[in-house]
């Protein structure tokens, strides 16, 4: 468990600069972004009743996470979470509460970063410019539209010439336009993504999904229902609903696509999400596809979210045999065979796509499925399926006789 969680903690430490427990689940599939957006609206007391899992272990993983900060010597801060929209009440707490477990709920609240890396706009924090642009940039992270643009306005009549002022008044317009429609998607998907992100992250840091996640939501809703065109692969609501972490939609909207396994970002995609949600089989699926049908494609399972599958796509880049890519899914039963269990056999199933399975997959998941004790055979059909194997691909015969 642990190298999981420090590969996971380095992923986000690469990624985001610094560490904070809600990045943390959010980024490995344990908590939905919707249900946070719940917690902070008030419609949760605790936030980690909506964890998936068992909650002792994400206890356990918070733990290890934090103890490798620790010896990697970050700084830890203790932060807190207020309610969006509206002041505090005693049915809306001025200060969230993650979890009733006294442990779970400190963890939590307890981020790591480098000093020298923390963004601050200016060194004199007392001055009232200062004061009143990091006034608007926590509006912003609060969802507070009224309340940015009023202390943008002092802004800008206190001190017009404001290196950041023009940079706050993009974000602040772009909070006060969710409500408005999309004219062209193409040209807010350019305006997102080359000046809203970058400045998002630059201004608000790890706050950025509180503007961002709505301006994505927005925009796939002018997506919906459009086709996806492998020329154009980020003007689909598969794209846009990833971005704004629902994967339920991404999900949804790549299935509906007609013939999307023919799409290797879309398969890509699918497989992704689906390891989000827990959906393990249905995942490997996916990536299997991807090896047989796109093997220049298939360097995408480096950024698969299941640990195990990076190992061994890893072990298998590094193969002395040197295996073409489409022999992956086949070397991965021998190497994990207990996956014979979990993926269905490929003689029964139902989808369109089993004529793209190869015929050495088929023999390598009989062999592997007879060694279990569930489904045992006799010499004589083991016999016979090795010669098959020999036949079909002589390299995954050696390969399999190895693992034995």
């Amino acid at each position: 468990m642990s190298a999981e969680v420090h590969n996971a903690v380095d992923r986000l430490l690469l990624e985001q600069g610094e560490y904070s427990p809600l990045e943390y689940l959010l980024s490995e599939g344990r908590l939905l972004y919707s249900d946070y957006e719940r917690w902070r609206g008030g419609e949760l007391g605790y936030l980690d009743e909506a964890l998936f899992g068992d909650p002792l272990q994400a206890l356990r993983c918070l733990r290890q996470a934090g103890a490798y900060l620790q010896r990697l010597g970050w700084q830890v801060e203790a932060v807190s979470y207020t309610p969006w929209h509206g002041e505090p009440s005693p049915a809306r707490p001025g200060v969230l509460r993650f979890s009733a477990d006294s442990a779970l709920h400190r963890l939590f609240h307890q981020c790591y970063h480098k000093p020298q890396d923390r963004p601050q706009l200016d060194l004199f924090t007392d001055n009232p410019a200062t004061s009143l642009a990091n006034g608007v940039i926590q509006s912003l992270a609060d969802r507070d539209a009224g309340g940015a643009r009023r202390q943008l306005d002092q802004l800008g009549d206190i001190a017009p010439d404001y290196p950041r002022l023009g940079e706050l008044e993009r974000l602040t317009e772009a909070m006060e336009a969710l409500k408005a429609p999309v004219d062209d998607p193409g040209a807010e998907l350019r305006y997102l993504q080359e000046t809203l992100m970058p400045l998002a992250d630059t201004l608000l840091g790890n706050a950025s999904n509180a503007l961002l996640i709505p301006l994505w939501r927005r925009l796939s809703g002018a997506l919906v229902g459009q086709a996806y065109c492998p020329a154009a692969p980020q003007r689909h609501l598969s794209y846009t609903a990833m971005q704004a972490l629902d994967w339920a939609v991404v999900r949804e909207s790549v299935e509906k696509e007609p013939g999307w396994r023919d799409h290797p970002v879309l398969l890509q995609r699918h497989a992704r999400t689906c390891e989000l949600q827990g959906e393990r089989c249905v995942a490997l699926q996916s990536w299997f596809c991807l090896c047989w049908k796109f093997p220049d494609s298939a360097a995408a399972l480096r950024s698969s979210g299941d640990a195990e599958l990076r190992w061994q796509w890893w072990a298998f880049e590094e193969l002395d045999a040197e295996l073409p890519t489409p022999d992956f899914p086949a070397w991965l039963l021998l190497r994990l065979p207990g996956l014979t269990r979990l993926m269905p056999d490929p003689d029964n199933q139902v989808a369109a796509d089993t004529a793209i399975i190869p015929d050495s997959y088929r023999t390598l998941y009989c062999l592997c499925r007879s060694r279990t004790p569930a489904d045992p055979v006799s010499a004589r059909d083991d016999i016979a399926l090795r010669a098959r194997l020999r036949s079909e691909n002589p390299l995954l015969l050696q390969c399999f006789l190895e693992t034995r």
